[in-house]
């Protein structure tokens, strides 16, 4: 059973839609920029090279091959519509819309004829073979080949406008990289030599060769770019860290010489007002600090003339060994202060102590009397038997904690 006039009417409409808009977006294809420019519409076409031209040949091929189909698409169209135009109102011809179905449906676009091999031949076969397709099947070898034209084109106008913004961009990176480097008193790296070469290549070939431009535009020179720069950066924080540490360093020598000096003074202090027997820390000899000021002074001389490769090396030892020094000096102040310290907390004990027994009516005893006596006059007596000292105030509390308990 054929179709009726209102599926006939459905299918008409449906094509013709269809083909108003393959047709409106073929003209707005046929405007797009670049393609006008690889046609040359009005100019004589660019000569493109490289990835453009193999990728532009076969877009300008698949397009040229879509205005010839679109044509070949309309025809059974505008058959079909004639003929319904032709129907009556009533009493309307099966086979005439059984025609329009079968333009509209069935192989009725012919493309061309084709050469039949004469192995492929009988007695009564044609040397020629026509080839026909259905609209719907020529609809789909359109759609294929708009999607390989508009791709294409579009890629390529889209290059074209864009990478000129690009290179005027990477010209400006270029020109900071360059800055940098002058501001840092480096010469340019390899990779700056390498991408500064790379830009006048594209900038010579951009209107050639878009599409090979804006690939090697993304892989190669934005690479190249990003590692100069990225080399830099760490020069300038390199430099930056160097000045920081050599702050540090002054810094860590100044201290490491008070604590040397403190480390001496209390020595002395302790040997003059104590007598005890505490070890006692010699001092870093003043020699080998001054070996340290001079191995800096060496170290800052060098990064103040820009030598910058070896002295990190050289700093960080320095550091080190600043840092074992100081533990050392830090070690010795406790200890040649110990003694003072220690005279000093049992100088305390011993007022807390009296305190505790004032407190409670035990100060007047004659035996914890005598030995605060006792205990103070050694601890306030120059030079202080400090083992002397420990004994008295250990016996007053133990004195004091006895008489409590009774």
């Amino acid at each position: 059973m054929g179709s009726t006039l209102v599926q006939i009417d459905r299918l008409l409409t449906d094509w013709q839609q269809k083909v108003d808009a393959a047709n409106q977006n073929l003209i707005d294809l046929y405007d797009l920029p670049a393609y006008q420019r690889l046609n040359g519409m009005g100019n004589p076409p660019s000569n493109v090279t490289g990835i453009t031209q193999q990728r532009s040949s076969i877009a300008l091929t698949a397009l040229d091959r879509l205005f010839e189909e679109i044509e070949l698409l309309n025809q059974p169209i505008i058959s079909a519509q004639k003929i319904r135009r032709e129907l009556p109102t009533f009493f309307v011809n099966e086979q005439d819309l059984q025609e329009i179905d079968r333009l509209l449906t069935g192989q009725s676009i012919q493309l061309s004829l084709i050469q039949t091999p004469l192995a492929q031949r009988s007695l009564l076969s044609s040397s020629q073979q026509i080839l026909a397709i259905s609209p719907a099947e020529l609809l789909d070898r359109m759609m294929a080949n708009f999607t390989t034209a508009r791709d294409t084109l579009v890629a390529i106008e889209t290059a074209w406008t864009q990478l000129e913004a690009k290179l005027i961009d990477t010209h400006r990176s270029l020109i900071e990289i360059q800055q940098l480097a002058r501001t840092l008193q480096v010469s340019v790296s390899a990779s700056v030599v390498a991408a500064e070469t790379k830009f006048t290549e594209l900038q010579l070939q951009i209107d050639r060769d878009p599409l090979g431009v804006n690939d090697t535009f993304t892989q190669d020179l934005l690479p190249l770019i990003d590692r100069s720069r990225s080399e830099l950066i760490a020069i300038d924080r390199h430099r930056r860290q160097l000045a920081t540490d050599f702050s540090t360093a002054r810094q860590d020598l100044d201290r490491l010489n008070r604590l040397n000096r403190s480390a001496i003074d209390f020595a002395a202090e302790t040997q003059s007002k104590i007598q005890h027997d505490l070890p006692l820390s010699a001092p870093i000899p003043a020699a080998e600090l001054t070996e340290l000021a001079l191995w800096l002074d060496r170290l800052s001389a060098k990064y103040a003339a820009g030598i910058i490769a070896p002295i990190r090396v050289g700093l960080t030892n320095w550091l080190d060994r600043t840092a074992a020094y100081t533990t050392f000096a830090e070690a010795a102040l406790v200890a040649n202060r110990l003694p003072l310290d220690t005279r000093q907390e049992l100088r305390g004990r011993l007022d807390a102590l009296t305190a505790k027994a004032l407190a409670k009516g035990k100060v007047e005893d004659p035996l914890l009397t005598d030995l605060a006596m006792r205990a103070r006059q050694v601890l306030y007596t120059s030079p202080t038997d400090l083992t002397l000292a420990i004994d008295l105030v250990r016996e007053y509390e133990r004195g004091l904690n006895q008489r409590w308990a009774c």
